[in-house]
């Protein structure tokens, strides 16, 4: 799929500036851009945990993921869920991407570094755990921010540790089972 991007798109990094003038809130300076982004981030995710917690799609899903064939016996037609959960994961990925992309140069290569970092984060926050990997993300970014202050090319690296760190001491994230 990245090849087919190079090849549509190019290789080139391209960028626009999007709301990037300073806000100050409370005597920090952030830009507005960034706040936005915090605040599509903090609506998508209260979306989707309400998807996946209160609707019967949300459910279904749930059943699928602890047991696929006992969820089938029940009546959830499996193959066509595993279709509509593909397509809601590929719609908040493009919304990812459209929300970085405020924020960061884009390319066609760009998708690893997010894709490493999404698994660290799914991980540190415990295996299908929506909560948990709301709370790895924000310690994983507090982190990354700590590392970037002191030291930006050990970012990735940190990242790596932590996970190498959470699969060793508890394997199940902050709050597997």
């Amino acid at each position: 799929m990245q090849s087919l991007a190079v090849l549509a798109w190019g290789g080139r990094i391209k960028a626009y500036s999007f709301l990037s003038k300073p806000v100050e809130i409370v005597g920090a300076t952030f830009e507005a851009n960034r706040l936005v982004a915090f605040a599509a981030s903090i609506v998508l995710s209260l979306v989707f945990y309400i998807l996946l917690r209160i609707t019967r799609i949300g459910k279904a899903v749930r059943a699928i993921a602890q047991d696929a064939e006992t969820a089938s016996l029940m009546g959830i037609n499996v193959d066509s869920l595993y279709g509509h959960t593909f397509a809601i994961g590929g719609v908040l990925a493009g919304m990812a991407g459209v929300i970085l992309s405020t924020m960061f140069p884009v390319s066609a290569t760009m998708g690893f570094q997010y894709t490493v970092i999404a698994i660290v984060i799914i991980v540190l926050g415990g295996l299908g755990n929506i909560l948990g990997s709301l709370i790895g993300g924000l310690v994983l970014g507090l982190i990354g921010a700590v590392v970037l202050a002191l030291q930006p090319g050990l970012v990735i690296v940190a990242f790596y540790l932590m996970f190498l760190a959470i699969l060793l001491i508890k394997p199940t994230g902050i709050l597997g089972r």
